[in-house]
């Protein structure tokens, strides 16, 4: 179906130059691979109508068989389609068109009426096709997209799939500034501005440059004209220099933007005019004091954030990023790691404007990081290509000041990377996270600078920046008071005491026998589950070490993908190392980092105080975060004492050792004895009703749009219930629609997608919200039967419905709802709900929720004993072995637990195929390490001689003999193996080398 021609004649009447109109409606996809679907007259009527962008993964159901993994959080992937037909305006013909895209993962090839245009392998770059020609020749055209994320693992996270960010159709007269054609930068108060002029006619032009300078009030300050020859065909490129009077200067603090019109004109005639946004700022980078701005030294506060955006995937509207951005600024944070590649353009844009510092980032590796990623199959094709169209498409963005070329990589090619880099911006430095460092302008390490003494050895010949530190993990509203290491105690690794000397919380999401290894427990809030280092060290060594130019913690908020890491992998589908969960709530280290980044005053107070199976008198650690000179703790209106925040990280936060008895907490902080800020909590009974709120911008008055709405578990009291679990059901009234819920939950493998039902997590939940094109009323309502699961903080039970308003105003609803507790459907003759009731355990309620004759929702919610969160504990991590072959990529074996004495829920059978093989992933982060490999085996062949095993280490190997055991499944010995892990990804493979088998069990990794 094609796009009819009156909508062009909207969009384009009155161009008499240049348009770059937005091209992301009213596209057709298929997820799958017809043959034929390149063609014009192929029929895609029965395909799906959508808008772009648009990431069909995220979309998609989590499963263990998807052959992206736990690296890319188990959604699916595969090759999708996308077709789009219009009819080409009388305006388009003699003029320049291009079809143009921001970005699409991955493997792109682009088909117009049938004619192959290019293909694109790289899934992070934006790029963009010539179809003059068949805009002049054809009255229409018929786009078609072919994405391939067939082949797994794509990434080390998650990717996304489709075209996840927007699409233009570019129209420029034949003499025009092509794309990027704009270079500006700046130092003191002269402004370069290149200018590149293409003349596509068939002969030369004597060409005007005029550009332009307009402040933010779109007032022009200043100008200037150079004439330019171009020859058929050519560009030519023009150099001005203006000078500002005065001008403002671009910081985190006052992100000043200035435009730059730049016209291109043939006589008297018009054919070109540009305006690209710039600021003023320059920037110094000083060995042994770090980074100087506008004549101040700035430390950089840094987060890594990948491109995704949780349920959200990686087509994530620009009012998300806006917010998340926005939120690591309120954070105290002032720049952001673009990991571990370029982010959609309009991220650029908004770190331009709220003044975030960016380092730029081109890709994770140069080889092989991931089975099938970018360096595995096309980096050496494609990447001077690639790293030139990123440089020029982000270097007139302020807010980026040092470009990043690679992570945790290697290779020769490092010099010619820096080079290109230098040759297409001198202005700025290159770095890298831990890769080719000696060749780098500035010394970027990742995990290894957390080691402690670190700092000691460091030279000061160059910057240093800490490109990804800390590794420290948190799950929103859980926590332990003893230390957890992901890898134990390492000998580099700084020694955070145990809160306690016994563990005193209990509750969990499971006991041991729901988990298949050490890693598969949520991780405390205390900022006392790491690899090395707590991030309040971190924060210290920003601040205290005149070198550390800065550092970017891994990472601003959670990610799907890489859940193997740290999170022991199925069902945990994600990498919860952020300092804001999935679905964009604040964790308790949000705020340790706002009261150390930021002045306004605040306090914030951890853990919550509601601990229904805790023994009276139980001490519990209590934190203080504050920004304050001093801070005084109250229970149920008794003063503990005053504390003053210190400025060792051991002492950032106020400790109190508080006696468990419910009631209140209030935290009271002062400067020069004044109270400036407090914080409340009080002791919640059961849940019993809802509240929604929206986190963010409102939807707008018109067009599509989104919101974020929040739900939150209370209690009869309006306190914070913080382990509200039930399931919320959501009902959703005028134009639009439930575009995904979520609740940061680590090991929910729900669909995001396609559900109108989430259970909380934690107390909390989140819908997403999307409006449609029409204007109209919006009023969102949502439902639930709430109680604690299994009826241990009590036995009875609510139910509650409430509405909000998402646009305009609603009639008020008249809510009526009907339940039954016997496990039949409810209808209006069943029981009215007219306050909380008991039941027994093993009971299922189901509700009916009417306003008037309108059934809204209908809801079911089961208490039971093998449901909900265990309170009494769930077991300890040193309760399992090492890393588990079950758990662990596998060919030519099977998955047996035919025996006994194994560690985990089974182990791995090799058969009696030689080249059978299970090969673990293991992640450094730091420095090259020696390690020992500590192999638990088991077999006994029949003539009993040594059995053969090869170890391939980054495909570098070498072969075993291994003893047999006393029998088949039920006897296991180890051996110990040295091998060296690199920086970055390492692949273990463990290759049965003979045909007369072997069992294994599990590896663990050891210091020697």
């Amino acid at each position: 179906m094609k796009v009819l021609l009156s909508l062009f004649f909207v969009l384009y009447s009155g161009i008499c130059l240049a348009e770059r109109v937005l091209f992301d409606a009213d596209w057709r996809f298929f997820e799958g691979n017809p043959k034929g679907a390149e063609e014009a007259g192929f029929s895609d009527a029965k395909w799906r109508k959508l808008d772009l962008p648009h990431d069909w993964s995220v979309e998609g159901k989590f499963s263990q068989k998807n052959p992206s993994s736990d690296r890319s959080g188990y959604l699916p992937t595969g090759i999708g389609w996308y077709r789009k037909s219009i009819d080409v305006p009388a305006e388009w013909k003699g003029k320049r068109v291009a079809i143009e895209f921001d970005g699409v993962f991955r493997n792109s090839t682009v088909w117009a009426n049938g004619r192959k245009l290019g293909t694109r392998p790289y899934g992070w770059i934006s790029f963009g096709y010539d179809i003059s020609e068949l805009a002049n020749d054809a009255q229409s055209i018929t786009f078609a997209v072919k994405v391939d994320n067939k082949l797994q693992q794509a990434a080390r996270w998650y990717t996304g799939s489709g075209i996840y960010a927007h699409t233009w159709i570019n129209v420029r007269e034949p003499i025009h500034i092509p794309t990027s054609g704009v270079w500006i930068r700046s130092k003191g108060s002269t402004v370069s501005v290149d200018t590149e002029v293409k003349n596509t006619t068939e002969t030369a032009a004597d060409c005007m440059v005029r550009t332009t300078i307009l402040d933010a009030d779109g007032k022009a300050v200043a100008s200037r004209r150079d004439s330019i020859a171009v020859k058929p065909g050519e560009v030519e490129s023009v150099a001005q220099v203006i000078e500002l009077s005065n001008p403002f200067r671009w910081s985190p603090e006052s992100p000043y933007l200035y435009h730059a019109v730049s016209e291109v004109l043939v006589g008297e005639k018009l054919q070109d005019r540009v305006e690209t946004r710039f600021g003023v700022r320059d920037i110094e980078w000083k060995p042994g004091s770090g980074m100087w701005l506008n004549g101040e030294n700035v430390k950089l506060r840094g987060v890594c954030q990948h491109q995704h955006a949780g349920a959200l995937g990686a087509a994530v509207p620009e009012k998300i990023i806006r917010y998340r951005v926005q939120q690591m600024k309120d954070m105290g944070a002032n720049s952001i790691r673009t990991a571990h590649n370029p982010h959609t353009p309009e991220f650029y844009d908004i770190c331009d404007e709220l003044g975030i510092i960016v380092m730029d980032e081109f890709v994770d590796g140069w080889n092989q990081k991931a089975r099938h990623d970018y360096g595995a199959h096309d980096f050496v094709k494609w990447w001077k290509r690639d790293l030139t169209d990123w440089i020029k498409r982000d270097r007139n963005h302020p807010s980026v000041f040092l470009w990043s070329v690679g992570n945790e990589t290697h290779g020769d090619v490092v010099r010619e990377l820096v080079a290109r880099c230098h040759e297409l911006d001198p202005t700025r430095p290159v770095t890298s996270g831990a890769s080719g460092s000696e060749f780098m302008d500035i010394l970027g390490v990742n995990g290894a600078s957390e080691g402690k003494g670190w700092f000691d050895t460091l030279a000061d010949d160059r910057v240093f920046i800490g490109t990804e530190n800390t590794h420290t993990w948190q799950t929103r509203g859980y926590y332990r008071s003893q230390t957890w290491y992901r890898d134990g105690l390492l000998p580099e690794a700084v020694s955070i005491p145990d809160l306690t000397e016994k563990e005193v919380f209990t509750y969990d999401w499971a006991d041991n026998s729901k988990r298949t290894n050490r890693k598969q427990f949520y991780k405390s809030s205390y900022d006392n589950a790491t690899v090395r280092s707590p991030a309040r060290r971190m924060i210290a060594q920003i601040r205290d070490i005149p070198n550390n130019a800065g550092m970017y913690r891994w990472t601003g908020h959670d990610y799907l993908g890489e859940a193997g890491l740290a999170s022991g992998a199925w069902p945990f589908k994600l990498f919860s190392g952020g300092t804001c969960d999935l679905a964009n709530f604040e964790k308790d280290l949000y705020f340790l980092y706002q009261s150390q980044w930021t002045s306004e005053p605040m306090v914030h107070i951890l853990p919550h105080w509601t601990h229904p199976v805790m023994k009276s008198g139980t001490e519990i650690p209590v934190w203080v975060y504050s920004n304050c000179d001093e801070v005084e703790l109250f229970l149920n209106g008794k003063s503990l004492g005053k504390q003053k925040p210190g400025t060792k990280w051991q002492e950032m936060q106020c400790q109190w050792m508080v006696g468990w008895s419910p009631g209140e907490l209030m935290a009271v902080a002062y400067n020069d004895d004044v109270e400036v800020a407090k914080k409340l909590i009080r002791t919640a009974d059961e849940p019993t009703k809802l509240d929604l709120s929206v986190d963010g911008e409102a939807l707008s008055e018109r067009g599509n749009d989104i919101v974020q709405v929040r739900a939150t578990f209370l209690d009869a009291k309006d306190e914070f219930y913080p382990y509200g679990e039930n399931r919320i059901f959501f009902h959703l009234g005028g134009p639009a629609r439930i575009k995904a819920l979520d609740n940061g939950k680590p090991n929910d493998v729900e669909p995001f997608y396609g559900t109108s039902d989430r259970t909380g997590f934690f107390g909390l939940a989140r819908a997403y919200v999307e409006s449609q094109d029409e204007g109209g009323e919006i009023a969102l309502i949502a439902g639930a039967i709430l109680g604690d699961k299994k009826l241990v903080v009590s036995n009875k039970v609510y139910i509650d419905v409430q509405q909000i308003d998402l646009r305009g105003t609603s009639e008020p609803a008249s809510f009526e709802v009907f339940y039954t507790t016997d496990g039949s459907t409810p209808t209006t003759g069943s029981k009215r709900y007219d306050g909380g009731f008991k039941i027994p355990l093993g009971t299922t309620v189901k509700a009916l929720v009417t306003d008037g004759e309108k059934r809204i929702l209908v809801m079911e919610e089961r208490f039971a004993k093998d449901v909900g969160l265990v309170w009494e504990g769930g077991g300890q991590d040193g309760d399992f072995g090492g890393e588990q072959a079950e758990d662990a990529e596998l060919s030519g074996g099977k998955i047996s637990n035919a025996g006994k004495n194994y560690n985990g829920s089974a182990f791995v059978d090799l058969g009696r195929k030689k080249g059978s093989y299970v090969e673990w992933y293991r992640e450094n982060d730091g420095d090259t390490a020696e390690m020992k490999l500590v192999i638990r085996y088991g077999g006994k062949p029949a003539d009993r001689k040594p059995m053969k095993l090869r170890i391939e280490v980054n495909d570098e190997g070498k072969e075993l003999s291994l003893q047999p055991s006393a029998n088949w499944g039920n006897n296991w010995r180890t051996v110990e193996v040295p091998i060296t892990l690199k920086r970055g990804a390492n692949a273990i493979r463990l290759v049965l080398a003979d045909s007369r088998g072997l069992l294994l069990d599990e590896v663990d990794f050891k210091k020697p």
